[in-house]
């Protein structure tokens, strides 16, 4: 009992050196392996180098290619350069910083084109934090300054400024007083400019 106490106390702050990377880890519990490591118990993560901190219940890290890469977190919330999101589970890749958050997934983004913020509701959301990419193919909630819409799914560019929705989209713009239903939208960000196809439009005149 002695040695596994010891042992806890120790790894409470496990310092990952890879690729030129550190990566701070503290946990009430932890069971180190060869090639795995399980935390449980408020987990902290943070990456000084990516300006990421990630909060969980639980989580287990591997090794991908001799390399601590890949963290499979519970309870999850995550915060990054550009915004925050929370889910149930969380899938990433420290190397490539890249990603899959799922359950209950809220997101919240600073768009780099407007002074908006996006926020996404969806089961699931893809990250690509590198390349400033957040895509589902799952359906979404979208909610960015006075445009609300859901769709079937979802890519948007945070660097280009881009969000295109697609299949079944319904989108409410309160400011131009107007609502679409389309089979696809593209929204550029800085000035909200929208294309559609197959589009039915309603607007409201104010009397």
């Amino acid at each position: 009992m002695m040695k596994k106490n010891l042992l806890i106390v120790l790894l409470l702050c496990l310092f990952i050196t890879s690729f030129a990377k550190t990566v701070h880890i503290v946990s009430n519990y932890v069971k180190p392996e060869k090639d795995r490591a399980y935390y449980e118990g408020n987990v902290k993560v943070r990456v000084e180098e990516d300006k990421l901190t990630l909060l969980c219940q639980s989580m287990l890290v591997t090794k991908l290619q001799n390399e601590w890469r890949l963290i499979d977190a519970t309870s999850t919330f995550i915060e990054f350069e550009s915004g925050q999101a929370t889910a149930t589970n969380l899938k990433y890749d420290l190397k490539t910083k890249t990603g899959t958050l799922m359950g209950n997934v809220q997101a919240k983004i600073t768009d780099e084109e407007s002074s908006d913020e996006v926020q996404l509701f969806a089961e699931k959301l893809s990250i690509d934090l590198d390349g400033n990419v957040f895509q589902t193919d799952k359906p979404v909630r979208v909610i960015k300054g006075n445009i609300e819409a859901s769709a079937n799914g979802l890519f948007y560019n945070r660097k280009l400024g881009l969000i295109k929705l697609t299949g079944s989209v319904v989108l409410v713009d309160h400011e131009k007083n107007l609502k679409m239903w389309a089979d696809a939208v593209e929204i550029k960000t800085a000035n909200d400019e929208m294309t559609a196809t197959n589009a039915k439009v309603e607007l409201v005149v104010e009397e």
